[in-house]
């Protein structure tokens, strides 16, 4: 009996050892398989020979036991397929990290076999094809599908999936067109839900308010349709709500001024209408709120002041009046503010760069007033500021055109008057300025020179007046160049042509005197505009031959020359003296050689006649024998 107790024992032993060991050369297999289809430098660590433990890989995790519960490849650069039945091999997974790899092919249908598995994140893997039922993933607390490629119809078995704490889907714009569905509530534990471009279609329905768990509202980029529901204020735990980029209508709920834990709020490019609600600018944790482009009507809620969070403000393309609050960003530590393109009014907030990190300034195409607040000019954490298009008058405060970090800077069409202040030199950052149309008087400084990283500058349509400064030659990236419906009254400077950069040149509508720089014809194809000034002499031959007569039009002094055909009856043939200028001096070339020929003749000839008459002087005296014989001798 006793036998039989000891051998029962030795077969239980062996029972339960074999499938442990069956199990563990499974998993070794695996990564056999694993290795051998897919390919990547970061799988050379993995000996697969069986000399290193494959819980020692890279990117493994096992449990006491050494079982397999995590792999981890995310961001490895892999190519190739994932291999199939991963969960046969390894029946203990919990957590499977594969994004940001290149994976062929479909979706690995076999994954819902893992019914251990809490993580799968398979995002940014470039996966085509259907999803399968998602149903028999019990487990799953993490599922992160984003920016992948898979078509059909999108897995609502999801909604079974009630131990989810997150669930992302971002960017896959293959579904078909699908709705939200009531059941969605169901998933009570769920915190993060990002469904944004991924076919969503419909209203929001009213149960979502029933998900109290919510951290993380993310559906935008859709095709939502339909009023926002007022459930959505219900969401007490909720942080981020993003609807941007859907076609919703109506006004903004007043509930959702309970989302007191709310601080990203983007509802931006839809239908909305009506007032931005004050209990939204009351929110006591708020960092981000962008409602642009809707159609937003009445003020900005005045409480929006009292913000001691608030960094980013976006409402513009909207249909916002009256001014702004006085005190926007005294409080809090804006880093950027758009109203544009709203019927806004008033002066500008003195204070919006008070806590030191404003880095955008818009608020374009509105009917501001008044000037300039100096407190600009100290804004040094700037990288933006655009004003245009306002009734902004005064002069511009001189360390504005200074900023350390300044990128952009647009003044144009406002009633800005006063010089251009030397300080601009010191805009080292600066690529591009704008204070067209304005009142802008005085020289343009030559130290505009030394803002080397200018690339376009349009100063028309001012009083700006005496020479271009030649110095601008210095602005080498420079590739647009506005100073028309000004009064410079020098002539154009030759350094101009060193730009070889410049696309566009219009000095037209000055006082500019002289002739046109030939050499500023090496910068053609590109569109220059000299044109209503007073400029004289030929126009260049590449102008003429690039089709830009038109160019020097309004300029009585300038001409053709006779030699070549104009197409253009407003612009005169030269006269005489620039008609038969390179004839002349053919004629002078001519008649010059004809001298020196005529002078060398002249020499020669005198030359040989000295040479002769002093041959016959010296040659000795010979009597004829005739004359010699006739006469006798004496002796």
């Amino acid at each position: 009996m006793a036998l039989q107790y000891i051998f029962f024992f030795i077969v239980l032993l062996l029972s339960l050892f074999y499938p442990c060991r069956a199990t563990i050369d499974n998993q070794f297999q695996f990564f056999t398989v694993m290795k051998n289809s897919l390919s990547g430098n970061s799988l050379t660590n993995w000996d697969v020979s069986g000399a290193k433990h494959f819980c020692n890989y890279t990117g493994i995790g096992c449990n006491d036991q050494r079982y397999v519960v995590k792999i981890d490849v995310s961001g490895w650069s892999l190519s190739g397929s994932f291999p199939d039945d991963v969960c046969a091999y390894l029946p203990e997974l919990q957590i499977l990290r594969l994004s940001h790899n290149l994976l062929r092919g479909n979706f690995p249908q076999t994954i819902t076999n893992c019914s251990l598995l809490e993580e799968l994140n398979m995002s940014s893997t470039y996966l085509t094809g259907t999803l399968p039922d998602l149903s028999p993933m019990k487990s799953l607390r993490l599922l992160d599908l984003s920016y992948n490629l898979f078509s059909g119809d999108f897995p609502i078995s999801t909604t079974n999936l009630t131990n989810l704490e997150a669930v992302n889907f971002n960017e896959n714009s293959g579904f078909n067109l699908w709705q939200l569905p009531e059941n969605f509530s169901r998933l009570t534990k769920l915190k993060s839900m990002v469904l944004t471009t991924c076919m969503v279609s419909g209203p929001i329905p009213a149960s979502i308010g029933n998900m109290s768990s919510l951290v993380d509202l993310e559906l935008s980029g859709n095709f939502l349709v339909g009023k926002i529901p007022v459930e959505l204020g219900q969401l007490k735990n909720l942080q981020q709500l993003e609807l941007y980029y859907n076609q919703l209508d109506g006004e903004i709920p007043e509930e959702l001024g309970n989302l007191t834990e709310l601080r990203d709020l983007d509802m931006s490019v839809n239908k909305l209408i009506g007032k931005l609600p004050e209990s939204i600018c009351r929110l006591p944790k708020l960092e981000v709120l962008q409602l642009y482009n809707n159609s937003l009507q009445g003020k900005i809620p005045d409480v929006i002041d009292n913000s001691t969070t608030l960094t980013l403000l976006s409402l513009y393309d909207n249909f916002l009046t009256g001014k702004v609050p006085r005190d926007l960003g005294i409080s809090s530590p804006l880093t950027l503010l758009d109203l544009s393109e709203n019927h806004l009014s008033g002066e500008l907030p003195a204070a919006v760069c008070n806590g030191g990190k404003l880095l955008y300034f818009l608020v374009l195409q509105n009917t501001f007033s008044g000037v300039l607040p100096e407190s600009y000019a100290k804004c040094e954490s700037l990288i933006r500021f655009r004003v245009d298009h306002n009734h902004l008058e005064g002069v511009i405060p001189g360390g504005l055109l200074a900023l350390p970090r300044v990128s952009i800077i647009d003044l144009g069409y406002n009633r800005l008057n006063g010089p251009i202040t030397n300080i601009i030199g010191n805009a080292k950052n600066l690529s591009e300025l704008f204070i067209q149309s304005n009142r802008i008087s005085g020289v343009l400084p030559s130290e505009i020179s030394q803002a080397i990283n200018l690339v376009k500058l349009d100063l028309s349509n001012n009083l700006l007046s005496g020479p271009i400064p030649s110095e601008i030659s210095n602005l080498k990236k420079l590739n647009l160049l506005l100073l028309q419906g000004n009064k410079f009254n020098s002539s154009i400077p030759k350094s101009l042509s060193s730009l070889e950069s410049l696309n566009v040149l219009d000095l037209s509508n000055n006082q500019l005197m002289g002739s046109v720089p030939e050499s500023l014809g090496e910068l053609l194809p590109n569109s220059m505009n000299f044109s209503n000034n007073l400029l004289s002499g030929p126009i260049p031959l590449p102008f003429i031959k690039g089709g830009l007569l038109e160019s020097f039009s309004g300029n009585p002094g300038v001409c053709v020359p006779a030699y070549l055909k104009s197409s253009d009856p407003n612009i005169p043939i030269c006269s005489q003296p620039y008609n038969r200028k390179k004839i002349n001096c053919i004629w002078v070339i001519g008649i010059s050689v004809a001298i020196v020929i005529v002078g060398v003749i002249l020499f020669l000839k005198h030359w040989f006649s000295k040479e002769k008459a002093g041959w016959n002087m010296r040659r000795p005296c010979f009597l004829p024998f005739s004359h010699m014989m006739s006469k006798p001798s004496i002796v």
